[in-house]
């Protein structure tokens, strides 16, 4: 693809995204009303220098109510590179903003990368905005109370980080802030807007709040009396029948601006959860457990759009410096968890398959495993047997014994730890 064809699709990308939160009546909200914004795809301006009108890919003119010209102009460069962002880009539109503008102008860079650190200084010296934007990105409700989305996390979107992040849909940074919202940052551009319109905007973040596992576990159970469930493996479709998710499938795989795979995601307005082709059955199953508790579990307050990518599936606890998006996506980790291994069935069905086996508690536990043959091939007939019946990886099981405390392990080389399977200690008891 060309570094024309590229750039149009960024502009065309988020000039919708635009139109859409004006659609919304969202845009700028709190500040200008919708009505007074008017944003222009490829409008062209009159420079004195070159005698000769200069094009910007977008432009939002904001109007105040019964004015005819624009109280401030806001200038989007979109760059779609591969490659972090350059001083030179940031220079350039910088000075082609100053040759026509003189004043009530504000230069923003949309990106699809990240900035190098010469660019970074240059556009903090500058003043210059920045805004990542990505089509694939998690999308954030931001309202006048603030954003669920910490400051700390959006900064990791638009400058250089060893920490691979998920991306965000919209992030921004101008004048030493960062913005997970465009309205956030309009209202941050303009010096002259009243001061109860700009403190609605920057409030403190809004705090995802703490669910227990014995909260989670009664949601699952809740979502699984829809289908009536009494064995085998969940009917996931069934659920999202039953919760009027319309659940579908895509046959080719889908990648962030950091090209990192996208599993899946759900979009909470539209009620609809889309899985991404996947190597393995079991994982897609657990990917769509994961989105279906984003639903069950009301992550709509926080959410418009999700997108899981396969780090999500890792995040098995929370620790004391955790973002909040986080602890959004363990307790959907954890629901899911709980929704494909319902404890009685599993418990049920583990005895079940015990018997089969002959494995009896000779005193050392109610499933034992050591590396003697006798010990370890029945073991691994168990987790073969359930893994299949329940449609879900053999890890998953371990981690379920040993959450359950059923297994006694004295292997002495044991394969991976659980904390780098699929659902690692996501049914742990842990606290979050």
């Amino acid at each position: 693809m060309s570094s024309t064809s590229k750039g149009d699709r960024l502009e065309d990308a988020f000039h919708q995204y635009l139109v859409d939160q004006q659609d919304r009546g969202e845009l700028v909200f709190g500040a200008y009303p919708p009505g007074n914004c008017r944003i222009h795809r490829k409008k062209s301006y009159y420079c004195r220098e070159r005698e000769a009108d200069v094009e910007f890919d977008i432009v939002l003119e904001l109007y105040r109510t019964g004015r005819d010209t624009p109280h401030l102009y806001v200038i989007f460069e979109c760059k779609n590179h591969d490659a972090n962002i350059s001083e030179v880009h940031v220079n350039d539109f910088s000075s082609k903003i100053g040759r026509i503008f003189s004043h009530a102008v504000k230069g923003i860079l949309v990106v699809t990368s990240r900035l190098q650190s010469g660019a970074e200084k240059v556009a903090r010296n500058a003043r210059m905005g920045i805004v990542k934007f990505d089509e694939l990105g998690l999308e954030i409700i931001a309202d006048r109370r603030g954003s669920c989305v910490e400051h700390g996390f959006v900064r990791s979107q638009i400058f250089r980080s060893d920490d691979a992040t998920k991306s965000l849909k919209f992030s921004a940074y101008h004048d030493g802030k960062y913005f997970s919202s465009i309205h956030e940052l309009i209202t941050n551009l303009d010096p002259e807007l009243p001061d109860h319109a700009r403190h609605n905007n920057e409030g403190s973040s809004l705090s995802v709040p703490f669910l227990s596992l014995g909260e989670i576990k009664a949601s699952a159970a809740k979502v699984l009396e829809l289908t009536d469930y009494k064995t085998g493996a969940v009917d996931l479709s069934t659920i999202c029948r039953r919760l009027s998710i319309d659940l579908q499938f895509v046959d080719h795989a889908k990648f962030d601006t950091d090209g990192v795979a996208v599993l899946g995601s759900a979009n909470f307005g539209r009620k609809t959860i889309q899985i991404n082709t996947h190597t393995r059955e079991t994982r897609e199953r657990f990917t769509i457990g994961h989105e279906i508790g984003h639903f069950c579990l009301e992550h709509e307050r926080y959410l418009r759009s999700e997108t899981i990518i396969e780090r999500d599936l890792f995040i098995t606890r929370e620790k004391t410096d955790s973002f909040n998006y986080e602890r959004l996506e363990y307790q959907a980790n954890a629901f899911s968890a709980e929704l494909i291994l319902p404890d009685d069935t599993f418990l049920w069905k583990t005895a079940h398959f015990r018997r089969d086996l002959d494995m009896r508690d000779r005193g050392h536990g109610y499933i034992f495993v050591d590396d003697q043959p006798c010990n370890y091939q029945p073991y691994e007939e168990l987790l073969s047997l359930l893994s299949t019946y329940f449609a879900v990886s053999k890890k998953a099981i371990e981690v379920k014994f040993k959450k359950e405390k059923l297994l006694t392990d004295h292997r002495r080389r044991v394969d991976a730890s659980p904390t780098s399977g699929l659902v690692s200690d996501l049914i742990s008891s842990r606290r979050l």
